[in-house]
């Protein structure tokens, strides 16, 4: 009786592990997922990710979005080993919240107008760490595929970004790539990876249908503002009317960039969503 019973457990915990494996919406053309991400300060609280994260399943959004390294470019002390010890804690914490809710996880690996002092920037160029970009691809790599989908560089335009792309094709390349190479518009997604992303300046602006739209343009970010700013809230109205309209058109994923945001919106993420609130 008690083998039966432990059978009928196991068998249970199978199904509900290969359901929950499963469970992400398929990213594809004509059916739009809505994307929300406090990009560059989702490591600031465990307790406002974990209400983002909760709200977002709740209201139908179907993905978080972070840049891995970003934050670290508004820091006094970044890119050291402590650093990367930080960003690993962090990851794997991430990882499991969005697992256990069924949300994608749309990874950024780095930047690659680091170093330009673009947006408080007074960090250091791709190329002076890339041996601590390629310990933050590691630490992606060990954490494994499901629901993850990584752009290893963002905005590509130098020879240290164009090095790593190749490299994390070669070593991600179970995972779900997403390209945004040509300084952030690219006209095509190349061999190796599976989609590519744009980013356009404006909320008129016309984009392809077949890419992710990701609102990481510093004019974009303050069109969809409450106040202009980049560190503010969302403006929902404009949010909704956007994201409404890109839906209309089919493409993939439409990703809201609260930019550098620390506190929860929880206004914009429910204007975002798709479900009933």
């Amino acid at each position: 009786m008690k083998k039966t019973t432990l059978r009928i457990l196991f068998t249970a915990f199978a199904i509900a592990l290969c359901t929950s494996i499963f469970a992400q919406p398929t990213i594809e053309q004509g059916k739009t997922q809505r994307w929300y991400g406090r990009v560059n300060r989702w490591t600031l609280s465990r307790s406002t990710l974990k209400q983002e994260l909760d709200l977002m399943q709740e209201c139908g959004v179907s993905g978080y979005m972070i840049e891995l390294a970003s934050w670290a470019r508004y820091s006094q002390e970044p890119w050291r080993k402590e650093w990367i010890k930080m960003v690993k804690k962090e990851y794997r914490h991430i990882v499991r919240e969005c697992r256990k809710r069924d949300l994608w996880l749309f990874v950024s690996i780095v930047n690659d107008n680091m170093g330009k002092g673009k947006y408080g920037d007074t960090g250091p160029a791709l190329e002076a760490v890339y041996n601590y970009a390629l310990q933050l691809v590691e630490i992606i790599r060990q954490s494994g595929t499901e629901n993850i989908i990584i752009q290893p560089v963002a905005e590509t335009n130098t020879e240290a970004g164009r090095r790593l792309e190749k490299h994390c094709a070669e070593v991600l390349k179970e995972f779900t790539l997403v390209y945004n190479g040509s300084g952030g518009y690219p006209k095509h997604c190349p061999s190796g990876f599976d989609f590519r992303a744009v980013h356009p300046p404006h909320i008129v602006s016309n984009v392809p249908t077949d890419a992710l739209v990701i609102s990481d343009h510093g004019l974009i970010i303050r069109e969809l503002s409450q106040d202009g700013g980049l560190e503010s809230k969302g403006d929902p109205e404009k949010v909704k009317l956007w994201a409404d309209k890109l839906s209309r058109q089919g493409v993939p994923v439409v990703g809201y960039y609260a930019f550098k945001t620390e506190e929860f919106d929880p206004v914009t993420i429910r204007a975002l969503g798709v479900k009933s609130k």
